[in-house]
């Protein structure tokens, strides 16, 4: 028995026309693909510089407070400033990449939604029962 007999769609449109319609479709999803999987190499490369930089300038600035507190009880409050400093910047970093993933994932699925539709123009063969 054969697929249409069967009320299955061919993988392949038999329309030389059909046929280059859906490669043309799969290299725009391909292109669409690799230039989110490039934007979002670099948007999270760049978040992940500033989130280093923004670290750095404010344990350089916490070590400095330390290093000038002449007392105990100063040298401890500097101390308990730059661990909350560092939980906080901890949070901060782990809220900024937990929005980046939840903006990977959503253009993902818009990107994998418009991959399984056919192209505008290609015949769609209903199911036979």
């Amino acid at each position: 028995m054969d697929a249409s007999r069967r009320g299955l769609q061919p993988l392949v449109p038999a329309e030389p026309p059909d046929l280059v319609a859906l490669q043309r479709h799969a290299l725009e999803v391909m292109t669409a693909a690799n230039r989110l999987a490039l934007g979002w190499l670099q948007s999270a490369a760049a978040q992940q510089a500033a989130a280093a930089q923004r670290t750095l300038e404010q344990m350089t600035a916490a070590a400095r407070r330390l290093a000038a507190a002449e007392a105990a009880p100063e040298q401890a409050a500097a101390m308990l400033a730059m661990l909350e400093q560092a939980r906080r910047l901890g949070l901060e970093t782990a809220e900024e990449i937990a929005a980046l993933m939840e903006r990977l994932q959503g253009e993902s699925f818009d990107l994998l939604d418009r991959a399984v539709r056919l192209p505008k123009g290609l015949p769609e063969e209903e199911p036979k029962a």
